[in-house]
């Protein structure tokens, strides 16, 4: 019998559209534009009329930012995904033992999967059927979902395209089989402190007995490590901040000159984080007709586009406390650059 994606049978929000792709193998549950385009134009609206101005990082990942976010990926001066990946190598063995019992993979910010196949490939040789819920904001995870089903054959997949609060509203009503939930890549230090405390909680609210979490965690290393990271020689970390201000322009009908910013990121040890900005190089004006705004520049204003904490292992233990789980297994790379920490319910 071949595998079917997941229904959500109980699942009414009217804000949601339900496509079934290849053979009912792929399942994709997705917010409507409209209801996405308005939320995005009252948050750009916030954020450029702040003091200081600020625009949500969730916003730099639309189709064109998650490509561009894959290219950074591979960057010599970028090391997390590399890390990573060398690190769930060495451990998936010892993560496929403790989390034997699984039959759903979910992942928080899937985009392109690359490091989930990892996962995926190592729980699908010993299960006749394995689910994967990948929840991202970008349709991506509609091409790279794709690719998964045609790679792995006893594998389904409900893709859900929307933030990861409403994802996980989706995924808590999904039949009660033993998960794992992955949220690779450090995403989660694209988060303010209160922010991670109420994600992991949701996260937690949507975990069983018998389900984990898998959590990657940048590490705190030499500032200059870091400051390469977001600097890389060939601009592409540049090209993907300020891809947020060519999505405003398309989306917002706005009017913003991308030579007129300049891509500022760097290490704030006070904040213990990796900050993004745009800042402006001469005093201008930019009109946002979505929003019937016009919004002054000043010379050197910058606007807080991201940022990427960086973690240490009592912060770690301290946040799981917070929601309710405890840590399971920690495993590191050889330079404690990265930690992918297991986590289950106390």
């Amino acid at each position: 019998m071949s595998a079917e994606a997941l229904s959500i049978s109980h699942f009414e929000k009217p804000d949601f559209e339900h496509t079934v792709i290849q053979s009912e193998r792929i399942g994709i549950y997705a917010e409507k534009k409209s209801t996405v385009k308005d939320s995005f134009a009252e948050d750009v609206e916030n954020g450029l009329t702040g003091h200081p101005k600020y625009l949500l990082p969730k916003y730099l990942y639309d189709k064109q930012g998650s490509e561009l976010f894959e290219k950074i990926t591979t960057t010599k001066e970028y090391y997390p995904t590399r890390v990573e990946r060398t690190i769930l190598k060495s451990c998936i063995s010892d993560l496929t033992e403790i989390c034997r019992n699984v039959e759903v993979i979910s992942e928080m910010g899937s985009g392109s999967s690359e490091k989930t196949k990892i996962i995926l490939d190592h729980f699908a040789r010993n299960r006749i059927h394995l689910s994967y819920i990948p929840v991202d904001v970008s349709d991506i995870l509609i091409e790279s979902s794709k690719v998964l089903i045609d790679r792995i054959q006893n594998l389904s997949i409900t893709g859900i395209v929307s933030e990861y609060e409403r994802g996980l509203e989706l995924l808590g009503q999904i039949e009660e089989k033993p998960k794992l939930i992955l949220f690779l890549g450090s995403s989660i230090g694209n988060f303010e402190d209160d922010e991670i405390i109420s994600l992991l909680q949701d996260v937690r609210g949507a975990m069983h007995e018998h389900d984990y979490l898998l959590i990657g965690f940048d590490l705190e290393k030499d500032h200059s490590v870091l400051n390469r990271a977001y600097n890389d020689s060939g601009g592409i970390t540049r090209d993907f901040n300020k891809n947020i201000l060519r999505r405003i322009n398309r989306e917002l009908n706005a009017d913003f000159d991308l030579q007129n910013f300049r891509h500022h990121a760097f290490f704030n040890e006070k904040k213990h984080r990796v900050e993004m900005h745009l800042v402006s190089t001469e005093d201008q004006r930019v009109h946002i007709g979505k929003i019937g705004r016009t919004i002054a520049f000043g010379e050197g204003e910058s606007i807080h586009t991201e940022n990427s904490h960086k973690f240490s292992d009592k912060v770690i233990g301290e946040y799981a406390g917070h929601a309710d789980l405890q840590v399971v297994n920690i495993w590191k790379d050889e330079l404690s650059y990265f930690a992918l920490t297991l986590f289950e319910p106390v």
